[in-house]
């Protein structure tokens, strides 16, 4: 078995180990387009929480950002072309390391304005991520940037004052949810356009570890590494967790 360093940072501190092929077997039995749902079962299954005070032991319940990192972090420990993995398949593809952010952490609130308005963003949630992507993947909105976009939007921003919606369960959650994506539907659009440049700003202000982003493949990390003169731009990269499965584990299971 490989050995991986635990990860703490200021939310999370866990003990990861190498999947079992049973937890290939259960991996591989989720749906391909349910990749954040597939996160959540993967990071449950390799990480175990380390005891300490305010740490967040869900990984459901971690940043999107963090579990980029942490998934990242297990595909640097365990692949053969680890641990500064190549990202894509072309010449161009850039490294794990052009997507890590330095000296960056978790920050819940973080405090904007738009049109005179009063806002606080909060980072995307794992939960909230699969919610979305299941309203997605079941015909309730189509597979855009701007469904994207729009519903998590309408997850991290809320009023100065507005009180966040405790969380009791996904059914919930997605009702709640369904209501805001649609109020932001009907806004005019040049209100809307100006809220969306409000939010990719403070989006980017809340970047921690890796700069996590949506686009119509769902959930998506901006390389922040400086290129060298002449070299291509590099793509933003997903960092799928059926990715952390070997070839060789995957041709057990029928998958190549």
């Amino acid at each position: 078995m490989k050995y991986i360093n635990p990860v703490n940072t200021s939310r999370i501190s866990v003990e990861m180990s190498e999947m079992r092929i049973e937890d290939v077997e259960k991996l591989c039995e989720i749906p391909a387009v349910f990749e954040q749902r597939t996160t959540s079962e993967l990071l449950r299954r390799v990480c175990t929480p380390i005891d300490r005070p305010n740490a967040v032991g869900d990984p459901r319940m971690w940043s999107v950002n963090e579990r980029i990192f942490v998934v990242g972090s297990y595909m640097a420990a365990t692949r053969d072309d680890g641990p500064d993995f190549p990202v894509g398949t072309d010449a161009s593809g850039g490294h794990f390391s052009d997507y890590l952010l330095a000296d960056t952490d978790y920050v819940g609130d973080i405090p904007f304005s738009f049109d005179g308005n009063d806002a606080l963003y909060t980072p995307l949630l794992g939960y909230q991520a699969e919610v979305i992507e299941s309203l997605i993947a079941g015909g309730t909105y189509k597979k855009t940037d701007f469904s994207w976009w729009c519903a998590v939007m309408a997850a991290c921003v809320r009023g100065a004052s507005e009180v966040v919606e405790p969380y009791t369960d996904d059914a919930s959650y997605e009702t709640w949810l369904v209501k805001r994506i649609d109020g932001y539907r009907k806004l005019a659009a040049s209100e809307f356009v100006s809220m969306f440049l409000a939010f990719l700003t403070v989006q980017q202000r809340g970047a921690h570890l890796v700069h996590a982003v949506t686009s119509s493949y769902g959930v998506v990390a901006e390389p922040v590494s400086e290129r060298p003169e002449g070299a291509p731009e590099l793509a933003p990269a997903c960092f799928p967790p059926h990715t952390c499965i070997s070839h060789g584990a995957r041709s057990v299971m029928g998958f190549v």
